[in-house]
């Protein structure tokens, strides 16, 4: 069996990826000491002067490896490896991370792949908690964690992470190992939510949760980004029930009421309320834009989400 293989689908403009890098490599060695990980990244948009390139470079620098650029928008192919794995950016003038999780996908070689978010953070064991749990269930095709948050202690973040408090049983969307083959050969480059197609079109009965892993996102801190980000999600809920309307009895039965109430305290279950008052203003928003085909500005980016560095 060959070694896992991290895929990293990344916006040119993100500005986390370094930081990304450095937990993955920490989880790599936690998992696999002394072994070299094989880091394969689909950088997707305009590549001349961009923050993700250049963390590229530093982390192919770091770890004393070759960085190999593969012009994928000229059908080039990725060098067989030599003594040591390289490290690939795979580069794209079209963005889009359905498009760039094709692109990883497709190309590579490894028969595990480790999908990960550019703007996660995740814990040593996490890397070796989800291959150990998909190594322990053969059927399987997707092994997730648990998607937790890194709220700032604001009260805008504790409405922000109030729905982290209940236990939902979704393909965490940051980060997953999974079998190659297992997985769709491609996945429609027009997805705006790419993993919520993914775990229908696997099957609930065929993702599994690793015991113990989580991966960390950085949370909205304001209501501006906020409807940046959730208007976005909720469109892609509202793409794949309009265009994949088979797709919505594969997924796994949702937490109701009863889970939020045995979990949550008075004040969160309040905060809960909120957000979800948000939630559906930006439901509406998302609905009367599918419809009217407002596609554009979709992708802006919701800066706060990325601050790893500031309190």
């Amino acid at each position: 069996m060959t070694a896992p293989l991290l895929a990293v689908p990344c916006r040119t403009d993100e500005p986390a990826l370094g930081s990304t890098l450095s937990h993955a490599q920490a989880s790599w060695e936690c998992a696999y000491p002394g072994e070299p990980l094989e880091v394969w990244v689909c950088l997707n948009g305009t590549a001349e002067g961009a923050a993700a390139v250049g963390d590229l470079e530093r982390f192919a620098r770091d770890v004393g490896r070759p960085l190999v650029r593969v012009d994928c928008d000229t059908c080039e192919e990725v060098p067989p490896p030599g003594d040591r794995p390289n490290v690939v950016a795979l580069l794209t003038r079209r963005a889009g991370k359905a498009m760039a999780w094709n692109q990883l996908r497709a190309r590579a070689r490894a028969e595990v792949l480790l999908f990960v978010d550019a703007d996660v953070a995740f814990a040593p064991e996490t890397f070796g908690r989800l291959l150990s749990t998909l190594a322990a269930h053969p059927g399987a095709a997707i092994a997730s964690p648990r998607t937790v948050c890194a709220p700032r202690p604001t009260a805008f973040e504790r409405i922000m992470a109030a729905p982290y408090g209940v236990t939902f049983p979704n393909l965490s969307p940051q980060l997953y190992a999974a079998r190659r083959l297992a997985l769709p050969p491609a996945m429609p480059d027009d997805l705006i939510e790419p993993e919520r197609w993914l775990e229908l079109a696997v099957g609930a009965g065929r993702i599994v949760r690793a015991p113990g892993a989580e991966v960390a996102v950085r949370l909205p801190a304001t209501l501006a980004d906020f409807f940046r980000q959730r208007v976005r999600i909720e469109m892609g809920k509202v793409q794949i029930a309009h265009e994949y309307p088979g797709l919505a009895a594969r997924g796994a039965r949702q937490p109701g009421a009863r889970a939020a109430l045995g979990r949550l305290g008075a004040v969160d279950l309040g905060r809960l309320g909120a957000y979800l008052a948000l939630r559906a203003s930006a439901r509406a928003v998302a609905e009367w834009r599918y419809r009217g085909g407002r596609l554009v500005g979709i992708w802006r980016q919701a800066a706060s989400t990325k601050q790893w560095g500031r309190a």
